[in-house]
């Protein structure tokens, strides 16, 4: 019994050990305060927070041990002053364990820049505004005197840069401190000081969503009409419609029984797209409701040609069997879309100006009607018209429809045999003729 107990403790203490030895997934976070290349002789801290106790933080430069800090509760300060070039290139931070020095975890990398800056500070802006309901579409925007220049766009506390300057859909973690920084194009290129900071805040709206519908559900025909309705029980407010790419708001309706309508006379392409809807203050943007959920308006161009779509084996088939679905003339760099019932079941990469789709084991469900259409890649909202209709039929002889059939021929045979015992009762037998 002894000898067991001092196996599983041995047991355990190798799992201890193998936790404390292997690093895990990156939970290090390493940033620069302030974001943004260093200006030459300036100063600046590389950053680095764990929550993680006991140990210390080493910083390493180019895979090469730089410096080596206790953190102070969760984070550790590595000043940089009097900046030179010398002090460019990768950082990374390592927490190691107190006693041991086990590395216990990894940041990712930091690139350090730093850089003689020239000309005039760029001015960065956030639209609609600083204050934000969660949920809403944000802009930044970085205005340079220079043109010809890329900018880039910092957040504090986030190693790196902003992938883009717009946000879709903001929550609580795009809150934060702000700046941006625009580089010539130039080789070398010439770097220009850091914008001011700009605050995001997001505030979590109690107000629920709106629902939002679109007619014609299946596209509108080229300039025909399309409309967009908000509903919700909220009288007393203005309803606002967003669409997907544009922060400005697209059109405001006053409710009428709990709907919003908004109409487009004349569908052209360019109102092709995805549409949200929230209501409340549109001007104050962290007053508004949540958004609602998104529809897309398509718009079909009668200008595309119309693709064909081919059903093999036709028509009636038995359950269990594959079916291929061939949608053709769809051209090259499009996206095919297969429509059962007017539901979209299916979307694939034409090859040689056709598509295929394929049902296999196809059961009662897959029965209807089938079409197909396409959208030009680069117009993800532009369609052709469908193709033409084919009928799917499956004869499904599961034991529950052979069973009503037996039924129904049963009830069939009944009826007859009824029938006929109704006709040989009134049929006329001998002595007993019908008056005339």
């Amino acid at each position: 019994m002894l000898a067991v107990t001092y196996i599983l403790a041995f047991g355990a203490w190798l799992v201890v050990q193998s936790v404390i030895a292997t690093p895990g997934d990156t939970n290090v976070t390493i940033y620069l305060q302030p974001p943004g290349v260093i200006p030459l002789g300036g100063s600046a801290t590389i950053c680095c927070e764990c929550q993680c106790n006991g140990g210390s933080f080493v910083l390493y430069k180019n895979g090469h041990q730089f410096r080596t800090l206790k953190p102070r509760g969760t984070r550790a300060k590595f000043s940089i002053s009097n900046a030179t070039q010398s002090f460019s290139g990768p950082y990374s931070c390592h927490y190691l364990h107190g006693d041991d020095g086990v590395v216990l975890a990894r940041s990712d990398t930091l690139e350090v820049m730093v850089e003689e800056l020239q000309g005039s500070q760029p001015v960065l802006s956030i639209l609609p505004g600083h204050e934000v309901a969660a949920g809403s579409e944000v802009q930044f925007s970085c205005m340079f005197s220079s043109a010809n220049v890329n900018c880039l766009l910092y957040l504090e506390g986030q190693a790196g840069t902003l992938h883009n300057f717009h946000f879709s859909h903001v929550d609580k973690g795009n809150e934060g401190r702000y700046s941006c920084q625009c580089y010539t194009k130039a080789t070398p290129p010439k770097w220009s000081s850091t914008s001011e900071y700009l605050e995001l805040v997001v505030r979590e709206s109690q107000l629920p969503s709106p629902f939002i519908s679109v007619t014609p559900r299946d596209g509108a025909i080229l300039g025909t009409p399309a409309t967009i309705y908000c509903k919700c029980a909220c009288q007393g407010t203005a309803m606002l419609l967003y669409k997907a790419g544009n922060i400005t708001v697209q059109q405001t309706a006053q409710l009428a029984k709990d709907v919003a309508t908004f109409t487009i006379a004349r569908v052209d392409k360019k109102d092709g797209g995805i549409y949200t809807c929230r209501y409340g203050n549109k001007s104050n943007p962290s007053s508004l409701s949540q958004p609602s959920l998104s529809v897309e308006l398509l718009v079909r161009d009668p200008g595309l040609a119309r693709p064909s779509l081919f059903l093999e084996p036709l028509s009636h088939v038995q359950p269990g069997t594959n079916v291929t679905l061939s949608c053709t003339g769809v051209g090259q760099s499009t996206q095919v879309y297969f429509w059962r019932d007017g539901e979209m079941v299916k979307k694939a990469e034409p090859e040689a100006d056709v598509a295929i789709f394929m049902l296999t084991h196809v059961m009662g469900h897959h029965e209807g009607t089938y079409t197909c259409t396409y959208r030009p890649q680069k117009q993800p909202y532009i369609s052709s018209e469908p193709s033409s209709i084919v009928w799917l039929g499956v004869a499904d002889y599961t034991w529950g429809n052979t069973v009503r059939l037996a039924l129904g021929a049963g009830i069939l045979v009944l009826l007859g045999l009824v029938v006929a015992e109704a006709v040989h009762s009134n049929r006329p037998t001998s002595g007993h003729l019908r008056p005339l």
